[in-house]
């Protein structure tokens, strides 16, 4: 009997590419949690405890597909009393993190955070003029400097995470460890 001849018969089992997606994200979540994943114990929580809701939080995760993986685990953790990192990323490029705490719904605490994420992108980066310029001189280099010569120029990445703190913040959030990410 040859090898060939032990599988004849049976059609090949290759899974459908829908029953491997929740598959790669719960192995994505539960791999981090090997790591330091800036996940904060407050109130007696354990390891064992901060594992056990993490798995307990993949449905929610799945069900949310809005938003990035990252984001909708912090909500359901937060929802659950943890103090977890929020990162911040367009494209494949992390542009901070921060920390974010409320008790609310972990449904309405995406919402936000989903919103917030948004508004950090879309709001424009204001000008930063010197006060009080005026002649020819001030006027030329306000021309070439209209984000202010005395005044560091913030970053449209710095910007985003600022704008995104302050949304959270508005919203009614604890925020906090606002730290851009490294270059």
């Amino acid at each position: 009997m040859t090898r060939l001849s032990l599988g004849a018969g049976r059609p090949p089992v290759i899974p459908a590419p829908f029953t491997l997606a929740p598959l790669i994200i719960a192995v994505a979540i539960l791999a981090g949690c090997a790591t330091d994943t800036g996940i904060v114990l407050r109130g007696g929580q354990t390891e064992a405890q901060l594992a056990a809701d993490r798995a307990q939080c993949l449905p929610f995760v799945e069900a949310h597909t809005e938003t990035t993986p990252e984001l909708a685990e912090a909500a359901c953790l937060v929802n659950r009393g943890y103090r977890a990192p929020l990162p911040l990323a367009q494209g494949p490029g992390g542009i901070g993190s921060l920390y974010a705490t409320a008790t609310r719904d972990a449904s309405v605490i995406v919402a936000d955070f989903q919103g917030c994420r948004g508004e950090a992108f879309s709001t424009p980066m204001p000008e930063n003029k010197d006060a009080g310029s005026s002649g020819i001189f001030s006027n030329f280099i306000g021309q070439m400097y209209p984000r202010g010569v005395f005044v560091k120029a913030r970053t449209p990445d710095e910007w985003a995470l600022q704008t995104f703190a302050a949304c959270l913040t508005r919203r009614g959030y604890s925020v906090s460890d606002v730290t851009p990410a490294e270059p």
